[in-house]
């Protein structure tokens, strides 16, 4: 499978590679053991694939984070033939016994219709049965939801509110996927009694046994606060280590020996503190390369808070850059960029950001220019880069509009007024498809309405002019010269000795 920047290959055994044409790096490769693949299909403006190998299931891949999502998305009765993408972006798909299924594989306006009416179940439900629809803003939104009512119901179960606990959670306790979630709130808070115990006896080890045992005590004010400490403690630690007071750090950090959680982090400063002092001196100096090498010395340096805060700030960047991107803010995003370049640790991000600028200010200087045509053909190039760009929802609700109003030029026959609404969208490669489907529907609306008012001549001159078009075409890629009729009328059973039948 492939568009104009990107190849996409699976081997026989079942070797999944990903090309990007641009940059012409290694690609990235990995081992699916879906042997003998018969088809790639991308589904429209996403990052899933589907993949068939002539057996009786569609597996859907993630190549945003490059692995399986489901083996089995979709089973059927029979073996596949053959499947396609139809222009309203959902799957049609031939099994092997000729049947053609009809499969929606865009689900977002009914999962914001379920979010609205409040049927939470269903939209897990919809969400279960079509994972691609877990990068959705609808399910994003569905997300915030339960995240709301969770935190609600902790605070109630903090000031011993079970029930009320119980009332907010309700349309959750038979989701699947929150099920268990939900059991461990509640057992976590049979203990909280327990928790406020040890924390005022400064028991810390026991406190954060509890804690990591049952994660949600983690959301209540004693445990920050036993973190906040915890953190003020290290800190100071660091400094004496910087220091050469090592025997003082240790002092720091005795009443947490015990802790496993906190035992790593100990260790790492203790006893790696020559490391652990040019670590933390990379980190201040964004030094990637000198981070890369001291991390693949010391990998559990990675688990360090300092670590942690560097990475979640570029994170945080990378995320405000593709913010500013996606509002057209090319300027300012550019600028972003140039401040974080030098970071090998994002390189690929960074490329990316890069490639999405450029490929956006193009967008926006051929609108400008109102080279719609060409804006078009760049937004069909990289859908991937424009799913929340507003001026590529402007675009594109301009186009289904064009198209609706096509459509019903199309079933009055009227091919005149197509032709002036679309003007030179008529001669646009990459949604040659779509125009082409209305054009057929147009000349057929168009033949019906000659015959049935007995215009045969017209019938006639209209069928002849689609056919030498279509003739002209074939004969200039094969180099074969074609009857463009036969007067003579053909037997009923010529057909049986076809060549094409004895064959």
């Amino acid at each position: 499978m492939t568009n104009t920047n990107r190849l996409i290959i699976i081997d026989i055994d079942g070797k999944i590679f990903n090309y990007d044409l641009e940059e012409l790096e290694k690609p990235q490769s990995l081992l699916i053991h879906l042997k003998h693949t018969k088809q790639l299909l991308q589904i429209p403006k996403s990052n899933f694939l589907l993949i068939h190998t002539n057996k009786n299931f569609i597996t859907l891949f993630d190549l945003k984070n490059y692995k399986i999502l489901r083996h089995k998305y979709l089973t059927f009765h029979k073996n596949i033939s053959y499947m396609e993408i139809s222009k309203d972006g959902n799957l049609l798909v031939m099994l092997e016994n000729r049947e053609i299924l009809h499969i929606t594989l865009q689900n977002e306006e009914k999962l914001h219709s379920l979010i609205l009416h409040n049927m939470i179940e269903e939209a897990y439900s919809l969400v279960a049965h079509n994972p691609q629809l877990l990068e959705s803003k609808e399910y994003e939104r569905l997300e915030k939801i339960y995240k709301k009512e969770y935190i609600n119901a902790l605070h109630a179960l903090q000031c011993d509110e079970r029930k009320k606990a119980q009332k907010l959670l309700e349309n959750f306790t038979k989701i699947a996927s929150k099920k268990e979630d939900i059991q461990l709130l509640f057992r976590a808070y049979s203990y909280y009694e327990r928790l406020q115990t040890l924390f005022l006896q400064k028991s810390y080890a026991p406190a954060y046994a509890l804690c990591e045992k049952y994660p949600p005590l983690q959301y209540t004010k004693e445990y920050k606060s036993m973190e906040k400490e915890y953190k003020k403690i290290y800190t100071n630690a660091q400094k004496e280590i910087f220091l050469t007071n090592t025997q003082k750090a240790k002092e720091l950090l005795f009443p947490y020996f015990t802790v496993l959680s906190k035992k790593e982090s100990i260790e790492l400063i203790l006893k790696e503190n020559r490391d652990f002092l040019s670590f933390l001196d990379a980190i201040k100096k964004r030094k990637s390369q000198e981070l890369n090498k001291l991390l693949t010395e010391h990998p559990n340096f990675s688990q360090l808070a300092p670590y942690k805060a560097f990475i979640a700030e570029l994170d945080s960047t990378l995320k405000h850059i593709n913010n500013e991107l996606n509002k057209g803010a090319i300027e300012k995003a550019t600028q972003m960029i140039i401040d974080v370049k030098e970071i090998t640790l994002i390189k690929e991000k960074i490329n990316f950001l890069k490639k999405k600028a450029k490929v956006i200010e193009s967008l926006i200087q051929n609108y400008k220019k109102s080279q719609f045509t060409r804006c078009y053909e760049i937004l069909d190039t990289y859908p991937e880069m424009f799913l929340e760009l507003n001026l590529a929802k402007m675009l594109e609700k301009h186009w289904n509009k064009l198209m609706q109003k096509c459509e019903k030029y199309a079933l009055s026959g009227n091919i005149q007024g197509i032709k002036i609404t679309l003007k030179e969208f008529l001669t646009l490669k990459s949604r040659a498809k779509r125009v082409g489907n209305i054009l057929r529907v147009t000349f057929i609306v168009t033949i019906d309405d000659f015959i049935s008012k007995k215009k045969f001549k017209s019938a006639e001159n209209f069928i002849y002019s689609y056919i030498q078009r279509v003739m002209h075409k074939y004969e200039k890629k094969s180099s074969k010269k074609l009857a463009l009729m036969q007067r003579k009328r053909v037997e009923r059973d010529a057909w049986l000795n076809n060549k094409l039948i004895i064959d």
